[in-house]
């Protein structure tokens, strides 16, 4: 038995130790006999002890579950099965549901009323305003709260949308390596940058809405047909797209990614329950709220009893990365090789040929999937510079990082394969995505954790992976 699953067993035998000591103790408690009249004092102590002892018992279950839920995921990660969410983690609701999502909306709207802001929520229907609307409520840059709105995006003007997911906190790994505060922004279904602005940027990230630049529709206006599209303004939205870097004199492309910092805030401290918020405007599920707490506490737990945290990263001597070229095409199928595989073309950081293999990358390994594109030039969000990869990255139809590990992100993210990570097989093609269940979304890069909990990005631009 490996050492990190002897050590995910101690703990699970001792949440459950811990479990059944506090029930036993609650129940002698409520059972044990007192005078008839006891002293007010030994009255809240009693009540004291018996809450202590239900907060003990609440956390000892949460613990005993993320035990379960790490020790099963481990055991499909060794035998090279995948452990992919079977439903998508946005939460629309049932009827009630609904009905008091839109109660609470409209008093949040009488609260920032003048604001713009719609408080809109998963699953709701939208029209995006025309060019000229949306150009009333940009400077003369072509911004809303240092947020760019650029012409990849108005092709969509005047269209009907659902609403993806709000996007309430991001992760700026650019400066602050820490996650920051967004106001007012959601994302849409089935609307993604294409680049043809950006020199051809293949990254495919999700574009980010202001509510001001959206309106509300209802039941009685889903059929009518999108607005006119006026393409005369007084704003060259393609010259905002390009600026002149103050160091080397040279051009750099400017896109939502790239100033992500300037559109965010940092987070309080009365905001460090953030992830409540995505409980309750939708962007979570229940089970997948409870699902991330548990695990983000035995891993609390793991760390505090120097053991080894979930998902396990086997340590790796630096070494020679080898590469494979497959030739993989958009259509083809492919299956991901397991964990133990991929990890055997990795160096001691982690990275073949500048690509990080990251924790959200292990609940894929097994899986079979669909090519859905390849990945050859994209924008580096630190820089604004255009690089050109030398080998081509891999992204897979439906298979997307849930930010399960990193505090549940908003923005829909991608993520990049290297093909000596991938095999083709020959499949049925509804048997080729799993997560088709979840509506096949795509995302664009994932940002995320190494060892010692510092915020990088897995996309890494170095001498390795090219320029």
């Amino acid at each position: 038995m490996s050492n990190n699953r002897s050590s995910y067993i101690r703990t699970t035998i001792l949440a459950a130790g811990v479990l059944v000591f506090a029930l036993a103790s609650i129940d002698w408690r409520l059972k044990a006999r007192s005078s008839p009249k006891p002293h007010l004092l030994v009255t809240w102590l009693r009540g004291f002890t018996v809450a202590s002892l239900g907060l003990v018992c609440a956390l000892a279950g949460l613990l005993l579950v993320g035990s379960i839920i790490c020790l099963r995921r481990d055991s499909r990660e060794n035998r090279g099965l995948p452990y992919v969410l079977r439903r998508p983690r946005e939460w629309y609701g049932g009827f009630i549901i609904r009905g008091l999502r839109a109660s609470m909306s409209a008093l949040r709207g009488l609260r920032h009323k003048g604001s713009g802001h719609l408080m809109l929520r998963p699953g709701e229907l939208v029209r995006i305003r025309s060019l000229n609307e949306i150009l009333t409520t940009v400077d003369d840059k072509g911004r809303r709260e240092a947020l760019p709105f650029t012409p990849e995006m108005v092709s969509y003007c005047g269209c009907q949308a659902r609403v993806f997911r709000r996007v309430d906190k991001v992760f700026d790994w650019i400066l602050s390596c820490e996650l920051r505060r967004m106001q007012g922004t959601v994302i849409l279904e089935g609307m993604r940058c294409d680049g043809r602005y950006h020199g051809g940027c293949q990254a495919g990230c999700q574009m980010l809405w202001k509510e001001e630049w959206l309106e509300r529709i209802n039941t009685q206006q889903r059929g009518s047909p999108p607005q006119s599209i006026c393409l005369q303004s007084h704003l060259d939205l393609y010259h905002f797209t390009q600026r002149v870097d103050a160091t080397t004199s040279e051009q750099r492309f400017v896109c939502q990614m790239t100033e992500l910092p300037e559109a965010t805030s940092p987070i309080s401290r009365k905001e460090r329950f953030i992830l409540f918020e995505d409980l309750k405007n939708g962007n979570l599920r229940p089970s997948v709220f409870l699902l991330g707490i548990t695990i983000q506490l035995f891993n609390f737990v793991q760390r505090r009893c120097n053991g080894a945290v979930f998902p396990y990263r086997v340590p790796i001597e630096e070494t020679t990365t080898p590469h494979t070229v497959l030739n993989l095409q958009p259509g083809d199928v492919v299956r991901v090789k397991s964990k133990h595989k991929i990890e055997a073309t990795l160096n001691a950081e982690y990275k073949n040929r500048g690509l990080w293999f990251d924790p959200e990358m292990a609940r894929y390994c097994g899986g079979v999937y669909r090519v859905l594109a390849r990945v050859s030039r994209q924008i580096e969000e630190k820089t604004g510079k255009m690089i050109n990869i030398k080998l081509p990255c891999i992204i897979l139809e439906g298979v997307t990082a849930s930010g399960e590990y990193h505090a549940y992100s908003s923005l829909d993210e991608l993520i990049y394969w290297h093909e000596i990570w991938l095999e083709r097989v020959q499949a049925e093609p509804s048997q080729t995505n799993p997560m088709r269940a979840q509506g096949s979304r795509t995302r664009s890069r994932v940002r995320t954790q190494r060892p010692g909990d510092r915020i990088v990005s897995r996309f890494t631009f170095d001498r390795d992976l090219g320029y």
